[in-house]
């Protein structure tokens, strides 16, 4: 088992740290608050979602090998692009993706975390009584 050490300010070992501080993969999916991860997880990666959209057009449109003159050439010149042009036409279709993205978002943590939990359960059964 893998432990972690935590020092004091004085850069002494504090022995309490690993008791107070818990391992993290011990948690379990029924002691975690949902509602709250729910909020705040799909929060952060829809607002990581807002920030890369443009990114995500600009990829697409190049593979797909769209030839506007406003689409640029390079990634400086992708930047300078966003800045100059209008930056409404690099967040159509947002709509969408973020409307599908939040509920697979949720779905995915769920099925994830309970699976995790099942499979961790039954392994540790087996490895303490093998067949």
């Amino acid at each position: 088992k893998m432990t972690s050490i935590s020092t004091t300010g004085g850069g002494r070992v504090d022995p309490n740290a690993e008791r107070r501080l818990g391992n993290p993969s011990d948690t379990k999916w029924s002691e975690i608050d949902k509602t709250r991860l729910y909020l705040i997880g799909t929060g952060l990666y829809s607002f990581l979602t807002v920030a890369l959209h443009p990114l995500t057009v600009i990829k697409i449109r190049k593979q797909v090998g769209v030839t506007t003159p406003e689409l640029p050439t390079s990634i400086i010149s992708s930047s300078e692009s966003l800045i100059k042009s209008n930056i409404h036409q690099y967040y159509r279709g947002l709509g969408v993706v973020i409307s599908l993205a939040i509920p697979t978002r949720i779905i995915y943590i769920s099925v994830l975390e309970s699976s995790r939990e099942r499979i961790e359960s039954n392994a540790r059964e087996i490895i303490l009584n093998p067949p």
